[in-house]
């Protein structure tokens, strides 16, 4: 079939018009992937500068640095431990402190109660005394 519409048409103007076309599509798009490679090499230059220099700096420590910093990792974590423990037993103390003073405050409260009601039991028996001596002095 295509050689059909070749026939009565001379290849040089397809490939004129291809020609034309494709430096088209080339001016358009060009630019945009000029543009991208040079920012994939600028990435691809800052990566490796990276990793160059992540290298010298692990370099840098040595293991005995190492071994340095998991001990104060290790130590911050027992710390940590140790400060959850009194941290809890602090609120079993307060705990156990806020339940006394209500004991105590309990107990005080029926102390006073009993020594009233003595206080006022001694004061009717001190009146039933006094009135039978009164009862006494008039019968003499």
């Amino acid at each position: 079939m295509s050689e059909d519409i070749a026939e009565g048409v001379d290849t040089g103007e397809y490939t004129e018009a291809v020609r034309v076309l494709s430096s088209g599509l080339l001016e358009l798009y060009e630019p945009t992937i000029n543009q991208m490679k040079s920012n994939l090499k600028e990435l691809l230059d800052k990566q490796e500068e990276m990793q160059v220099a992540i290298a010298e700096q692990k370099l840098t420590y040595t293991t005995q640095e190492v071994q340095q910093i998991n001990e104060m990792v290790n130590k911050a974590k027992l710390y940590k431990d140790k400060a959850v423990r009194i941290k809890n037993q602090m609120h079993q103390i307060h705990q156990r402190t806020k339940s006394l003073r209500t004991k105590a405050l309990d107990i005080q409260e029926l102390k006073v109660n009993q020594c009233a009601s003595k206080l006022q039991q001694l004061h009717y028996e001190e009146s039933l005394v006094a009135n039978s001596k009164m009862v006494q002095n008039k019968k003499s």
